[in-house]
């Protein structure tokens, strides 16, 4: 089995999140997404994502890509959690955040 981990964080210099892969190549990314629905995921973050947005600006963003990626790709399952990591800490979006941010 392949695993393929993602790692995000704060540090003085800024945000940053690093993508793992499985034959151990650590890059750092913009933005990335992983799984079988990833390349639909990738389409929707290609297409939407811009240097400089908002965490707020972006979480619908990153909600459509899962969405998607989730109705058009079977094994990309039915639920996700979304996490906001930044200079406060690190909290998860309710069930009620994300369904709004998919609404909008």
């Amino acid at each position: 089995m392949l695993t393929q981990v993602l790692i995000g964080g704060v540090d003085d210099t800024g945000p940053h999140v690093f993508s793992l892969d499985p034959f151990g190549s650590l890059t750092e990314e913009k933005y990335v997404a992983t799984g079988s629905g990833s390349p639909i995921a990738y389409g929707v973050l290609e297409d939407k994502y811009r240097e400089g947005t908002s965490v707020e600006e972006l979480l619908p963003i990153i909600i459509k890509a899962v969405n998607s990626a989730m109705k058009r790709d079977a094994a990309s399952g039915d639920n996700f959690n979304v996490a906001v990591i930044d200079a406060k800490g690190y909290r998860e979006l309710t069930v009620k955040e994300k369904k709004q941010l998919l609404i909008d």
